[in-house]
């Protein structure tokens, strides 16, 4: 019995390292396994890629990327990478985030506006400005708008010009937004640009404020950002808990 107790003690450790092994291994593994479905003999299961979009300078770029340790994207065409790597890098990088979720760089967010022939709110000065009541802006300090943990949620009635969030005690706290109003259909096209510094510089994100995408009891959403880490500032960096001025336009 002693004997049969100590083989099954050998087989149950030999088991668990085998188990603790296989684990680690999947846990650092860069690849992306490909479902395996209806394989006939000779094929060989080939690991997903998908292909990262974006546009500068009028420009369309396109690559296949893989993700490495889950945060960092790698681009597999090199042309492309060695432009998208440069954009990153710059200063006052402007992001725009389009409707269908395509994206598109500029040099500054002055860039963004003239292609985009937008008139922002340019009073620096004023913490909150309003030229009659178009639509709603949640910041929340969580992601997934708060409904995970409790934290903070602020008000803003659009449109706005805030040059500091310290007014509103959110600087570098914001991980998700809302913009929507209740039983009122927004027909203009807007925006709105979260920036990285105080007064509206440094690095930029815009989304568009352009028609209903969902209605939930009566209330129209016409933007959700569920998580500013989808987003990056640059390499290495994304928006989560790093914006400081916002800004709206119409």
């Amino acid at each position: 019995n002693q004997q049969n107790l100590k083989f099954m003690r050998k087989i149950t450790f030999f088991a668990a390292l085998f188990i603790s092994i296989l684990f680690a291994a999947c846990q650092n593994s860069d690849l992306e396994l490909a479902q395996v479905e209806n394989l006939t003999n000779g094929e060989q299961v080939t690991p997903l890629r998908e292909t990262f979009d974006f546009t500068y300078k009028g420009e369309s770029y396109s690559s296949p990327f893989y993700m490495e340790n889950d945060t960092l994207m790698i681009l597999e065409d090199e042309k492309v990478a060695a432009v998208y790597d440069r954009i990153q890098e710059l200063p006052e990088l402007a992001t725009y985030v389009a409707p269908n979720g395509d994206i598109e760089y500029y040099d500054s967010y002055e860039e963004l506006e003239i292609n985009k022939q937008s008139k922002g709110l340019k009073n620096k000065n004023a913490i909150s400005r309003s030229f009659g009541y178009s639509y709603e802006i949640y910041i929340y300090e969580h992601a997934d708008y708060n409904t995970q943990r409790q934290g903070r949620k602020v008000l803003l009635n659009s449109p706005v010009a805030i040059p500091h969030l310290k007014a509103y005690a959110m600087d570098d706290m914001i991980s998700s937004f809302t913009a929507g109003a209740r039983n009122l259909i927004y027909s203009a096209r807007g925006g709105i640009t979260f920036f990285r510094n105080p007064d509206y510089k440094a690095q930029s994100i815009t989304f568009t404020i352009n028609g209903i995408i969902s209605e939930e009891s009566g209330y129209r959403y016409y933007c959700k950002v569920r998580n500013f880490h989808d987003y990056k500032v640059k390499k290495g960096i994304n928006w989560n808990d790093r914006i400081s001025s916002i800004k709206t336009f119409e």
